[in-house]
């Protein structure tokens, strides 16, 4: 919004960032840190979704949570309002988990949408910053909100603050000084009985929450704060204790009166539990007075500390099994190791504030002002609201760990699911010393003897093995990720110290303790069983997962022949080079790339019937996988054109690995998959799967099966659904492969089912919310640029997709900017953090180079530096030419 115009919004903000009327109906912006749960403010200035009790909460309430106005001129009231636009929920009640409320019991009561409020709200979403202006014409001013938790790339420890910050400003548009009291109230969740301290220190005031609930478990323990600065600050440490409606109603009541607020408190604990599961509430305001045309800001931080988790999904056999019957181990937050409490984040939030908003406000500058497809910045800023919801655990030492999603009150399918986190990209690039948090976890405690490595990590860390085993795409992901987090760092003791579990895992494929029996005979193809993403197993070659294979062999000759193993090395590298051979020869059938399986060949099975699991099923093997009926191996690919099907190349090109497989093989396969499988209209679609896009909607499937193809009886699960996660995979490795338009048109497609009025932008659905698959989006960053990054040589480079004077943002190694294109000259900024290089790769740049207006030397598409520079922050080099080429 404009700075100079509270509720002007600014012309230069693309309108699809800006949500009015329907597309306001669905949003909910997340507030919070890395790993610390999140607070939701919806598109109307409500607070939802409270996940900050160390597990999920959507669509639900911490009490009646508000912000909220009066104004008062000459002791006499004007108006008095909750800070919030027209309600979005369903009139006859929305989603609930609390009997007598949600659906049946009419507008949820703790939404505040039975008091006055403001009768519209436009609602800016560009996160990491939520801003929204609130509209009434009889109301006398204008008030805007500010809204955002720190989100600073490479700043790790800033952006897993528990706090969520508000800046409320109020401009006086009436002819003479009216009094305005802004009020923060906020519930004591998930507590019977509180303690609510008013303290004041300095400059700073607040209301300070804990449990009088001594007999309540460790995990369940934990406090909150509202955090304000400035004179003229009001407190209610406590409403009115009561039945009914006694609290709400005697609160606002009070509000609604001309005067300060009713100081509250109580000295004994509340007797007897609230009927509606209510917890306590407490208020903290600030009253300022505002001259004719004049502006004020009043600010609070909501923080939090539960620093104890219960691991409530223990020792279950797989995500779908009841939580654990007994008491259940813990784990600890990280954030908890950096904050002592609620009070301590929210006094440091207050004293860094400006540090902090400049930070994450230059971050979404960057981006948003970047010359990137507005449908780029929205898939890619908009997903990363995955990062700051209950999907993400942060372990006591900084670790990562997370779910694949979340279920209303719990996660989705725990332990890091590595075949889902494979396709997450965002961490690596913005935060990647986090991101090599899941290879070192995931080395030191997912790895069996024989090395295979099992795809969903228990908690506590070192407490055991998932039942399942290893899945082939997620193996095979982590050799190519630690090669990516080698080359992103140039850390040659990280790859040291990790190099022993790498080449063990590669070994397992042809391993005779393997019994999957994936390539006993290292041909480079993948025969056996293959576990996978789409939750069961293929059998014999397929280039989707056998690509994934072939990368994580090439990245393992190069680690190798870094390490010194130079045997190993070369092995690796010659079968990978017969493998490659084998997918474009025999499983490219001239189009795309298919499975080469005799579906009704029964015998194939056999080897593996030795009573394990049959994927996700409790079926026995045979009866998961064989069908009598149709005489088939069941839940095959077949012919199909699978939107995976080359998702090791994928990875090969994010990690800088070069071509597995035939580049023009691969560019046909992709124009097959969009071609096949992007559907502009899905109203004739038949889906009988789960329903993520549907009727007038544009979306990619899963997998389709071309005329002429043969088409399973039961195919691979999913295959009619749409996936996000998918959708922007293909999308960026579109564009990367120079099919720009292709990739584009089916971003476009998501993010028009997510523009707010059918959908949360904020949240990629797929196996529940804040899925972590749709964080595949951040390669869409990189494919658009052409950014390649390689620390170990101190080079970085830019390609962008398309020519043209241009600026886009990029983040690698341990730094963030802008590469800014004019003409024949570009400059690369460091906006933050630090860049070491040495080497410029910039293709588009020909003839005679310069660096800051000083003659250079070049190496073909490569400018050199005149040798290693450190970059900090607010420093730039400028790169001339003697001309520029196109793109």
């Amino acid at each position: 919004m404009d700075a100079n115009a509270p509720n002007e919004v600014d012309a230069r903000i693309d309108p699809r960032f800006i949500h009015r009327g329907a597309r306001r109906q669905y949003v909910a912006f997340p507030l919070g840190g890395i790993g610390t749960g999140s607070i939701s403010l919806t598109g109307s200035g409500r607070l939802t979704d409270w996940s900050i009790r160390n597990r999920p909460a959507i669509h639900q309430h911490n009490g009646y949570s508000h912000f909220a106005i009066k104004a008062e001129r000459d002791g006499k009231l004007i108006d008095a309002r909750v800070l919030n636009g027209p309600y979005e929920g369903l009139p006859t009640g929305s989603p609930s988990r609390r009997k007598f409320d949600g659906f049946g019991f009419g507008a949820n009561r703790d939404s505040m949408t039975g008091a006055p409020h403001f009768d519209d709200a436009t609602f800016i979403g560009r996160l990491p910053i939520a801003e929204i202006a609130f509209h009434r014409a009889a109301f006398p001013g204008q008030v805007r909100m500010t809204a955002f938790s720190p989100f600073i790339p490479h700043n790790e420890r800033d952006s897993s603050m528990p706090a969520a910050l508000f800046a409320f400003d109020v401009e006086n548009d009436t002819d003479a000084a009216v009094d305005y009291t802004i009020a923060c109230t906020l519930g004591n969740y998930g507590c019977d009985s509180g303690v609510h301290v008013f303290s004041r220190t300095g400059a700073l005031s607040a209301l300070h929450f804990t449990s009088a609930d001594v007999d309540r478990p460790l995990a369940q323990r934990g406090d909150l704060a509202i955090t304000t600065d400035g004179d003229g600050v009001e407190h209610v440490d406590y409403h009115v204790r009561g039945q009914w409606f006694d609290s709400l109603s005697r609160y606002w009541r009070e509000f609604a009166e001309a005067g300060p607020l009713t100081e509250r408190r109580y000295e004994h604990p509340r007797a007897t539990t609230q009927m509606w599961q209510q917890p306590e509430h407490g208020t903290l305001a600030r009253r300022i007075r505002v001259s004719p045309g004049e502006r004020a800001r009043v600010r609070f931080a909501i923080t939090w500390n539960y620093p104890l988790g219960a691991i409530y999904w223990f020792n279950r056999a797989q995500p779908g099994d009841a939580e654990y019957a007994g008491d259940p181990p813990t784990w600890r937050n990280y954030y908890a190791t950096q904050w002592a409490d609620s009070r301590a984040s929210g006094a440091e939030a207050f004293e860094r504030w400006d540090e902090l908003e400049a930070a994450t406000s230059a971050f979404r500058d960057s981006l948003f002002g970047s010359s990137h497809p507005p449908e780029i910045i929205d898939a890619v800023s908009s997903t990363l609201g995955v990062l700051r919801s209950a999907t993400i655990i942060r372990l006591e030492g900084g670790e990562l760990w997370g779910w694949e999603g979340q279920h209303i009150g719990e996660g989705s399918c725990e332990g890091s699911c590595t075949h889902v986190w494979n396709y997450q990209q965002a961490l690596a690039w913005l935060f990647p010393a986090l991101e090599r948090t899941l290879r070192e976890t995931e080395f030191t405690y997912n790895q069996l003897p024989n090395g295979g490595l099992t795809f969903r990590q228990r908690l506590p860390l070192g407490s055991g093995f998932d039942i399942i085993g290893p899945c082939a795409d997620g193996h095979f992901g982590a050799t190519i990720k630690a090669y990516r987090e080698w080359r992103n760092s140039g850390d040659d003791a990280w790859l040291r110290r990790f190099w022993p579990n790498i080449r063990k895992s590669i070994e397992y494929a042809w391993s005779p303790d393997n019994p999957d029996r994936w390539d006993p005979d290292r041909t480079g193809v993948l025969w056996g069983k293959q576990h996978h993403t789409l939750d069961m197993e293929l059998f014999g070659p397929n280039s989707w997962l056998t690509s994934f294979y072939l990368a994580a062999l090439k990245a393992a000759a190069e680690m190798a022949e870094a390490v010194g193993d130079k045997d190993f090395s070369g092995e690796c590298a010659a079968i990978a080079k017969k493998g490659a051979a084998y997918v474009d020869s025999a499983l490219f059938n001239g189009r795309y790339y298919a499975q080469k399986l005799d579906l009704a060949d029964r015998s194939i099975l056999e080897p593996f019937d030795k009573g394990r699991k049959a994927g996700v099923l409790r079926d026995s093997f045979m009866q998961a996988y064989w069908s009598e009926e149709y005489r088939q191996i069941k839940y095959q690919i077949g012919g199909g054109c699978l939107t995976d099907q080359i998702l090791g190349q994928w990875h090969a090109d994010l990690a800088g690995l070069g071509d597995v497989l035939s580049p023009e093989h691969v560019v046909s396969a992709l124009r097959s998959i969009y071609r096949e499988n992007f559907r502009p209209n899905l109203s004739d679609h038949f889906n009988p799967c789960r329903v993520y896009a549907y009727e007038d909607e544009a979306g990619l499937l899963v997998c389709s099966w071309p005329g002429g193809s043969e088409e399973p009886a039961m195919p691979v699960p999913y295959s009619e659904e749409v996936w996000t996660g998918l959708e922007y995979m293909l999308a960026s490795h579109l564009i990367a492969r120079g099919l720009v338009e292709e990739g584009l048109t089916i971003v476009r497609a998501a993010r028009a089912r997510h523009d707010g009025s059918r959908r949360n932008p904020y949240n990629d659905i797929e196996c529940g919310s804040y899925y972590a698959r749709s964080l595949s989006s951040y390669a869409l960053l990189n494919a658009y640029c052409g950014l390649t990054f390689d620390q170990r040589i101190g080079e970085i480079g830019f390609k962008p997709a398309r020519g043209g004077d241009a600026v886009y943002f990029w983040s690698a190694g341990r730094g963030w900017g802008e590469i800014e294109f004019r003409g024949a000259t570009a400059t690369l900024s460091i906006k933050g953090g630090e860049l070491a290089v040495s080497r410029l790769r910039l293709p588009s740049l020909s003839g005679r180079a310069e660096i800051d207006g000083r003659p250079t030397l070049r190496e073909g598409e490569v400018i050199l530096l005149d040798g290693p520079r450190v970059l900090r922050a607010g420093e730039r080099i400028i790169i001339g030419a003697g001309r520029r080429g196109g793109a």
